[in-house]
């Protein structure tokens, strides 16, 4: 498994650690953490800490655009967070093809900024009781 999962402060957030090939079988457990998450909240946002890519295998990438098309519109920010430099151009492309997310980038030394941006103005469990 080259993806995990990270607790994050709010459960409408979902933390996720890259560090290696991505592989199908990764691909299929964070779809399945997504639609347990969409039963409770409308939309969801990703946090991820990208510690190192190693590829992702063409199933995966296959498993991936599924899960992409189906969840278009579940997500309403991202972010990302690695040393890369690659990763904030192709964040800006995605903020010019995909206007309802909002994708941020971070480095690694700030990435309290960036759990703090991704839980920024979500409910609380005790908010919604």
């Amino acid at each position: 498994m080259s993806i995990a999962l990270i607790p994050l402060k709010n459960d409408a957030a979902i933390g996720l650690s890259i560090d290696g090939k991505i592989e199908a079988s990764d691909i299929d457990r964070i779809s399945e953490e997504v639609e347990k998450r969409l039963q409770t909240h409308e939309q969801l946002r990703v946090y991820v800490e990208m510690k190192r890519l190693g590829g992702i295998s063409l199933e995966a990438l296959f498993e991936d655009l599924k899960f992409a098309f189906k969840h278009f519109k579940d997500f309403d920010r991202k972010a990302v967070v690695c040393d890369a430099k690659w990763v904030e151009p192709a964040a800006s492309i995605s903020n010019r093809l995909f206007r309802h997310i909002e994708v941020k980038c971070f480095p690694f030394d700030r990435q309290e900024e960036a759990r703090s941006w991704i839980c920024e103005s979500l409910q609380t469990p005790s908010d919604r009781s």
